[in-house]
């Protein structure tokens, strides 16, 4: 009995040891951080409700009027995270969208990115979505001690400014700045073209990105645009013989440098109001300089030359499609080339047809009604495509990018 009792004592005592190691390296474990102290960075309040469960309010923003406030974006760094199962409730997703208050634009089919290096995105495996709060819920286990989390793949403003200064050592491509924004911002145009060959003969096209800030995925497009028509490949190299290229690849860097989703410094969307910007006007250049500035330079271009297509690039959550103002018989069968060429060679995946639309009847298509330029909204879904069978990844915006201005150019190159 006595050896019995000194086993009992024996492994009493290793399980106490054992009980008080663990509990020693878990009151070691530093807590859980959040950093939103970084480029286009952006979260509201958060709330702890355990050690690594959190409910994390989406802080949007509101237009000028303090109305129409948007929440399709958040991005954030968390620290001391490895090994930890983190459960992440989103909240505050409901907003207003065209002073229609209830605008949601989370849902069951939408996942975040995560990354261990803020280069490198994945989408979350493990969402899910509650429709009565309007709450959406991951959880991750993350490798490494250090991980992003954004809405989808950022494509801040340093970025786009690292991609001029490549482009800026091509002959093929010529940079300019065109104005400054709110806050003191350069606006870039980049034209790419065979400079060696007049132009008189070359057809031009214009790309156009980023006019509401949380919409990144037109960036990756843009610069896979920008990198295959400045590149040597022989497909590229005879394009720039035939055709003048226009990019303004971001109308809101302001917002894109600091987080914000749709609205410029002001308050005003980048795209709507272009309207109501006159040239002559400089109430409008104080309030909307982005689109002051670049209206100034489209319409300086057409009056020059005229342009012969033109693509603003919009991001969605769910739906994908392409509609214009353009209501002319030529206008319309070479917009109905593009959209068709797209659909056969691209991984652009719509949700209905090319449509002419009048409403709303102030963004960026209303200048084929003041000066005749044939241009066109796209929006790409951030969600999944059947096309492609998943979410689209950064790989995937890139790869459409290289397609899209090949797209333009050999349409406008094979109008009658």
């Amino acid at each position: 009995m006595p050896v019995f009792r000194n086993i009992l004592r024996g492994s009493s005592l290793l399980v106490a040891l054992l009980w008080l190691g663990n509990l020693a390296v878990a009151q070691e474990l530093p807590p859980v951080t959040f950093n939103k102290s970084f480029e286009g960075a952006s979260l509201g309040k958060i709330e702890k409700l355990g050690e690594a469960t959190f409910r994390l309010h989406v802080e949007g923003q509101s237009d000028e009027r303090g109305r129409n406030r948007q929440t399709t974006w958040f991005y954030f760094r968390m620290d001391n995270v490895a090994g930890r199962e983190l459960a992440l409730t989103f909240t505050d997703w409901v907003g207003e969208y065209n002073d229609k208050p209830g605008a949601c634009p989370m849902g069951p089919t939408l996942r975040p990115v995560f990354s261990y290096d803020g280069e490198t995105w994945q989408h979350c495996e493990s969402v899910t979505w509650d429709e009565a709060k309007k709450e959406s819920t991951l959880t991750l286990k993350p490798a490494r001690g250090t991980v992003w989390l954004a809405h989808i793949p950022p494509y801040p403003h340093s970025k786009l400014l690292k991609l001029l200064g490549e482009l800026d050592r091509s002959p093929h491509a010529r940079l300019e700045v065109v104005g400054k924004t709110a806050l003191g911002r350069d606006l870039h145009l980049v034209t790419v073209t065979n400079f060696e060959q007049p132009d008189a003969a070359k057809k031009v096209v214009w790309l156009q990105a980023r006019q509401h800030a949380w919409e990144a995925g037109t960036s990756h497009v843009m610069e896979g645009a920008l990198r295959f028509i400045t590149s040597e490949e022989p497909a590229a190299r005879a394009l720039r013989d035939r055709v003048v290229f226009k990019f303004t690849p971001m109308m809101d860097p302001d917002g894109c440098a600091l987080g914000k989703v749709r609205f410029n410094a002001h308050g005003w969307d980048v795209n709507r109001h272009w309207d109501k910007v006159d040239l002559r006007d400089p109430r409008w250049l104080k309030l909307m300089p982005e689109i002051w500035y670049v209206k100034q330079a489209i319409l300086a271009a057409h009056a020059s030359r005229a342009i012969d297509l033109m693509v603003n690039m919009h991001n969605t959550e769910t739906a994908e499609y392409l509609d214009t103002m353009v209501d002319d018989d030529a206008g319309q069968a070479k917009l109905q080339r593009l959209f068709a060429k797209l659909v056969a060679e691209t991984s652009f995946d719509p949700s209905r047809k090319l449509s002419i639309s009048t409403t709303p009847g102030n963004t960026t298509n209303v200048l084929w009604r003041e000066r005749q330029v044939p241009v066109a909204l796209m929006e790409q879904r951030v969600g999944p495509s059947a096309k492609l069978g998943r979410l689209p990844t950064v790989a995937d915006r890139v790869e459409f990018g290289r397609q899209l201005i090949a797209a333009m150019a050999e349409t406008v190159l094979a109008a009658p």
